[in-house]
C-alpha cells in the first residue's frame, strides 16, 4: 500500500486516513532517515513498564497481570514465527 504523508508547515506529519486510524494518538515512534527514504517504526512500552507505573494503591488484578503475559507470549512466539 502507497499513499501520500503530507509535511505540515509546523513540521507535523499527517499520515494517510487509512494509516493513521491503526495507531493511537498517543504511540510514539522511532524515526531515521536512509537516503531520500524516511522511515517510522512504533516502539511498544514493556509490559514492565505498565506494571511498573501501576499506583501502588491500585494494584493490577489477576486478570490484568493475566492479560499482560499472555501478549508477551503472543509477542514472543511472533516474533519466533517471523
Amino acid at each position: 500500500m502507497s499513499e501520500l504523508a503530507i509535511l505540515n508547515p509546523n513540521h507535523t506529519l499527517q499520515l494517510p486516513v487509512e494509516i493513521a486510524e491503526r495507531f493511537q494518538p498517543s504511540d510514539r515512534f522511532i524515526v531515521w532517515m536512509d537516503g531520500d527514504t524516511l522511515h517510522l517504526k512504533r516502539v511498544t512500552p514493556s509490559p514492565l513498564k505498565i506494571v511498573e507505573q501501576a499506583p501502588v494503591d491500585e494494584p493490577l488484578s489477576l486478570d490484568e497481570i493475566n492479560d499482560i503475559v499472555h501478549n508477551v507470549r503472543r509477542q514472543h512466539h511472533e516474533r519466533k514465527a517471523e
